[in-house]
């Protein structure tokens, strides 16, 4: 089909579109799968949506093309008739997403939608990229019309935005004159936006909370003693010279709410700036009144202590941590973690019993009340014990080497 000025003939395009629909539905199903195989490589799992142009929309796209430029079209102008909608949770994957696929695949295009919008204006925000079909054209078949395939990456709250302007505004040829109705779709988008600032925010919160739990425990362990105690990436041994400063990488965040005081005190805490981190812990216990909040915190003060081999005062916040919330079953294996240290191994694997009664799918109360068996001469209980540890935790080099080491000494 060449570039032409006359009105082109609906009947013999549609018998021409219709013939090679069905290579278009090959084409975009092996592109499908190639996208989702990559993607999910990088530990990605998007929502894929597959959608090959029906005629009459490729009809009407092209006259309004032909319309908008003096009666002018290329085939190769309408670049949608194959579309792959890839969706995701957060904006951050948008852009990981990105890179995978103009570093995998003939990318011939791209573009940011909404990088032309002043910070006043809210649109339509969406990463597209054109691939290259050549290589998925079945063999033995020429197409006449061929197109590329239009890659979107949105998140899902861009894809809802995307699905209701494209059924309100552009596929009905609407534009609203009438300027409290543009003002309601300009804020419904500017509040869909900011949705999707916020749920990126949250998520590195989140990230970054975990990672500083995941230090804090690793480092707590390797202070009382655990037999080989198992490092996570980014243990205090881990950690850059730079860090280890008077004060913590997340004093930078302005706001003094809750979420960010916490995650002032447990970077403090894995700092090794205990006195810092207590202070910030006591600040909260004294704001906040939720029992259930507060036990997570008197948690969190007394691990704080057990660190500094305080274990009068780990003792008592971890007390109040299960008076005030009896499902806290860490603040249970802790204090038994204090009492073990001190030589109290019965009060210690009572602790570690609460805990695992109130759950029983976790391993570090099974490997504490085994350490705590294997003190008082119980092999027995003690390989049991590691063993059912070791069922929650089978890459734990720690556990591993302690099982070893119980049986040995069973065999004796």
């Amino acid at each position: 089909m060449s570039t032409d000025k006359r009105l082109p003939d609906r009947d013999a395009l549609n018998r021409r579109y219709l013939k090679e629909w069905p290579a278009y539905e090959a084409i975009l199903a092996a592109v499908a799968k190639d996208l989702k195989d990559s993607l999910m490589l990088k530990g990605l799992n998007p929502t894929i949506k597959l959608r090959v142009k029906s005629f009459e929309s490729y009809f009407n796209k092209l006259i309004r093309r032909m319309r908008l430029n003096a009666g002018v079209c290329s085939p190769e102008e309408i670049t949608d008739i194959l579309g792959v909608r890839i969706i995701f949770p957060f904006m951050e994957d948008i852009e990981l997403a990105d890179e995978i696929i103009r570093g995998s695949f003939s990318v011939t295009g791209r573009e940011k939608k909404g990088d032309n919008h002043s910070f006043r204006e809210f649109g339509y925000e969406a990463t597209h990229l054109m691939l290259s079909i050549d290589k998925y054209v079945p063999g033995g078949v020429t197409l006449e019309i061929v197109p590329c395939c239009e890659i979107q990456l949105s998140t899902i709250l861009q894809d809802a935005w995307s699905e209701v302007e494209h059924e309100l505004v552009y596929k009905a040829e609407f534009t609203p004159f009438d300027l409290p109705l543009k003002r309601k779709l300009a804020a419904l988008n500017a509040n869909l936006t900011l949705a999707d600032i916020i749920f990126q925010e949250i998520r590195d919160y989140h990230r970054a909370m975990q990672l500083e739990l995941k230090k804090r425990r690793s480092v707590l362990y390797e202070k009382i003693g655990f037999p080989g105690a198992d490092s996570v990436p980014g243990s205090q041994a881990d950690v850059p010279p730079e860090r280890k400063e008077s004060t913590t990488q997340s004093d930078s965040m302005p706001e003094d709410t809750i979420d960010n005081i916490l995650l002032k005190a447990i970077t403090a805490h894995n700092e090794g700036h205990y006195r810092r981190a207590i202070s910030l812990y006591s600040r909260l216990i004294e704001s906040e009144n939720l029992p259930s909040v507060k036990s997570i915190i008197h948690n969190h003060r007394g691990m704080a202590y057990l660190a500094q081999a305080q274990y009068g005062e780990a003792i008592d916040d971890f007390t109040e941590a299960v008076n005030l919330d009896a499902s806290n079953f860490r603040a249970y294996n802790y204090r038994g973690l204090c009492r073990r240290m001190t030589g109290e191994h019965g009060m210690a694997i009572d602790d570690f019993n609460m805990s695992i009664s109130v759950n029983p799918y976790q391993s570090e109360s099974y490997y504490s009340r085994a350490l705590a068996w294997f003190e008082l001469g119980d092999t027995a209980r003690a390989f049991e014990d590691c063993t059912s540890a070791l069922n929650f935790k089978p890459e734990s080099a720690s556990i591993r080497s302690f099982l070893d080491m119980v049986r040995k000494k069973m065999f004796e």
